[in-house]
């Protein structure tokens, strides 16, 4: 072997060794509540959340208000977003179901499709966002969205933001049906 691969290989190696490092959803195949997003997300919901940096600093706070309503297997989910810096932003969602807990979902900041899958208590979306900064500007980032239901009425959302493989941030969110 060459000296030229075995740097290259030991360049490679940490990140061949963090591929595997994440969690795996069906490793929350039994536990419950069980998951249903249909069910979840129908009617008014309300939820706080953050933003953090890769360095884990808290950079943006927001409320959402939340209306889903579904019908034969797809949904609509409205949200209102309202920063702590006085910035406001909506966002529709497309949502359907699909075999085997197998869900799609768009809107018109997602790059094609966001797919996700459910199993126990747990769902894991993938999908690329048109994301707007607070300057304005606009960035194409991945998300690895993890949903996890505590109980019929609530659920913690968190989201890892990365570009090109590389973690900018998360967002996190405290989600609440309403009465």
């Amino acid at each position: 072997m060459t000296l030229h691969r075995v740097c290259r290989w030991l360049i490679l190696l940490p990140f061949l060794l963090l591929a595997g490092c994440g969690a795996s959803l069906e490793t929350y195949r039994d536990q419950g509540p069980a998951w249903d997003l249909a069910q979840f997300f129908n009617g008014k919901l309300v939820a706080h959340g953050l933003v953090t940096n890769r360095s884990g600093e808290v950079t943006s706070r927001f409320r959402v208000e939340m209306v889903g309503h579904w019908q034969d297997g797809k949904g609509e989910l409205f949200e209102q977003f309202y920063f702590d810096d006085g910035r406001q932003q909506t966002r529709t969602w497309h949502l359907s179901r699909g075999a085997d807990g197998h869900w799609r979902g768009t809107a018109s900041d997602v790059v094609g499709e966001a797919v996700g899958k459910s199993e126990g208590f747990a769902l894991n979306w993938r999908y690329q966002l048109d994301l707007v900064l607070p300057e304005g500007d606009v960035v194409r980032v991945s998300f690895d969205d993890w949903m996890y239901l505590l109980d019929a009425d609530r659920l913690i959302n968190r989201a890892e933001i990365s570009k090109f493989g590389i973690s900018l941030g998360e967002v996190i969110l405290y989600i609440e049906r309403q009465p």
